[in-house]
């Protein structure tokens, strides 16, 4: 056994002296020092990886190198550079704004919408295959509700607001039709409620491909009974205008009245004496519809015109599109600072003279007479008394006729219309409109920045869809402004006698239309035939028709007697597969965040 002697050991010479304090500073910040020229050094020659906090994802790879693409100095990633890619021509959808306005309606909710940044939701660097537009439920559920069992009704169902399908339709009797043809009740739905080439939904329903056999055996859905010819267009004066789809053979004229024996469907004669019939009845509501066209038109045009991306303009271009978008928004400005002085009377008559001035000096002789006109009557307003706020009602009607003929004329001279929402007012529209510009010139500014620091357009392929649907609404807005044609202004509309005689012969006119379709007054319902009615929500009908037929669904259908009638539960239907350990029931199986950029 080996003694070991009390107390502290003697010093000895073979352990190690002590390091002294701070010795090993130097040598960590000379590595320090390394490593960090190392990191430089890879971000100058491009290789920028090791700095980064993880791969992106596969379809972000190809600009993985570039990170001043999606990252600005001090701001982290900016939305602006999102859109560069993903909403090349701003249309605005990926905005919360977009969001609040897809959902509400409401454009003033959108505009007192909180700013939402997309990496709020959508977070990169996760690796090449993470999914980044899955979004954590807990996002959707700070505004909405937690769970898909306590999901609200389908609004649709709840406020009763199905649109007017613009056509009597009971699927009671054509059930019945097709059960006589030993047709079930399943199969007989799908004869008209066909499912896609693409197995994705059910194909629109064409009167030539579902209803003509049944209804136009011969080509042929009924016939006009005899009609006084002086409040008709002749057939072979409508002939001589363009090609139609009937023969001069199809009509008999007798004792100053005319009748059609052969009336096919959208029969342009019956179509045309329709339109013509409606301006002389309704006026009024006649320019309201060409007033709204005419603003439809005017914001298609704009958008097709904006719709090439920013991306693919040169320098000078960009800067062009700035300059214009400056001028666009002091416009803004300027009519907002008239619109607060409008209860002003010199104010008022001050931006009056102004549009007058403008309309004088257009080449229209027409407008410019309207103008004089006007102006005259500005001068007596100078020393009249102050107007009452309330007019007696006998004026009412010759300051409406004032105002249509002044807005005839400035729109001989400036086709840029703005179309109201309802309830909103002057003040908030233009905001609306200045508050959008300002969005775009920021984009604008962006990319020129971008151009100037050599960074690379990204490629616009996103944006082909979204310009075909643009050319297309554009191309329907002009078909119907030709259809409809124009008016006179201040044309009187018929009353009395003459008004009862023309609704009279209308109902002639269209009696082999009003089988199927709705006359209301002197107009004729647009056909909404089987149209989506979960207009938020996107559903499928393929998979679950692989699981379940119509009546699961639509209990009762068979019966229904209205086309309006929908025979649908609503969201208790959807509840019962849809549960927790069954089928997926997160809001992203049915709901897109981003609404489609519809034009």
């Amino acid at each position: 056994m080996r003694l070991v002697r009390w107390g502290t050991p003697g010093k000895s010479d073979h352990y190690p002296p002590l390091r002294k304090q701070w010795g090993f500073l130097g040598p960590a910040l000379v590595l320090g020092a390394a490593a960090l020229g190392l990191l430089l050094l890879s971000w100058v020659v491009g290789f920028r990886t090791p700095v980064a906090p993880g791969a992106v994802i596969g379809q972000h790879a190809t600009i993985e190198a570039r990170c001043e693409e999606c990252h600005t100095s001090r701001a982290g990633v900016s939305d602006v550079r999102c859109q560069r890619c993903h909403d090349p021509a701003g249309a605005g959808r990926l905005n919360n704004a977009a969001h609040v306005l897809f959902g509400s309606g409401d454009p003033k909710k959108a505009a007192a919408a909180p700013r939402v940044d997309c990496a709020r939701c959508h977070i990169d660097h996760r690796g090449r295959t993470a999914a980044i537009t899955r979004v954590d439920e807990g996002h959707c559920s700070q505004c909405h509700f937690r769970s898909f069992s306590t999901h609200p009704q389908f609004k649709v169902l709840r406020d009763h607001s199905t649109e007017a399908p613009g056509i009597e339709f009971p699927h009671e009797k054509h059930v019945a039709e097709f059960a006589k043809q030993g047709v079930g009740e399943k199969d007989s739905c799908l004869k008209c409620h066909e499912p896609s080439g693409q197995a994705r939904d059910l194909e629109p329903i064409s009167f030539e491909r579902h209803c003509a056999s049944c209804h136009a055996k011969e080509g042929s859905v009924g016939m006009v009974e005899p009609i006084p010819q002086a409040e008709l267009i002749a057939p072979d004066a409508l002939a001589a205008q363009g090609q139609v789809n009937f023969r001069l053979g199809e009509f008999e004229t007798s004792r100053g009245r005319i009748n059609k024996t052969f009336v096919r469907h959208k029969d342009d004669w019956v179509l045309a004496n329709l339109r013509k019939m409606r301006r002389d009845v309704d006026p009024e509501g006649f320019a309201v519809e060409r007033g709204a066209l005419l603003a439809r038109e005017s914001q298609l045009r704009r958008k097709l015109a904006l719709s090439a991306p920013l991306a693919g303009l040169d320098l000078p271009g960009l800067q062009g599109r700035e300059a214009a978008l400056d001028s666009e928004i002091k416009g803004a400005e300027a009519r907002i600072g008239a619109q607060a002085g409008a209860a002003d009377p010199p104010a008022g008559l001050a931006r009056l003279e102004e549009v007058l001035s403008a309309v004088g000096r257009s080449g229209d002789a027409a407008a410019k007479a309207e103008a004089a006109r006007l102006q005259s009557e500005v001068e007596a307003l100078r020393g009249a008394p102050a107007v009452p706020a309330v007019l007696p009602a006998e004026d009412v009607e010759a300051r409406k006729k004032e105002l249509l003929a002044l807005l005839d004329a400035v729109e001989g001279v400036d086709r840029r219309l703005l179309a109201f929402n309802p309830g909103e007012v002057g003040v908030e529209m233009l905001t609306r409109v200045r508050d959008q510009r300002l969005a775009e010139r920021v984009r604008v500014r962006d990319e020129i920045s971008l151009r100037q620091a050599g960074v690379a357009s990204p490629v616009a392929a996103l944006l082909a869809a979204e310009q075909r649907a643009i050319r297309d609404a554009l191309a329907t807005t002009q078909r119907r402004l030709r259809e409809i044609g124009e008016i006179a202004p201040g044309t009187p509309a018929l009353a009395g006698e003459a008004k009862a005689a023309r609704l009279q012969a209308l109902g002639v006119l269209t009696a082999a239309c009003q089988k199927c379709h709705v006359l209301d007054g002197p107009e004729m319902l647009p056909v909404r035939p089987a149209s989506p009615v979960l207009v938020r929500a996107t559903f499928v009908h393929a998979p679950h028709l692989l699981q379940a037929d119509c009546a699961r669904c639509h209990a009762g259908v068979e019966k229904g007697k209205q086309a309006t009638e929908l025979n649908f539960k609503g969201v208790e239907s959807c509840q019962e597969c849809h549960r927790p350990r069954s089928v997926r029931q997160d809001c992203q199986s049915c709901h897109r965040y981003h609404p489609r950029a519809m034009p």
